[in-house]
């Protein structure tokens, strides 16, 4: 006997927080950016 299953998706994103993370993804790499300072402490944690 064949069963039909039938999942349902709930999204657990704020659609609003992708779209504000995805701007500030292409700012993140930059070392010149207001991310500097990450950039300039990230070798003390290695």
């Amino acid at each position: 006997m064949a069963s039909k299953t039938e999942s349902t998706q709930s999204l657990n994103v704020d659609p609003a927080e992708l779209e504000k993370f995805a701007a500030l993804a292409h700012r993140w790499w930059d070392k010149n950016s207001e991310f500097k300072p990450l950039h300039a402490i990230n070798p003390l944690r290695l």
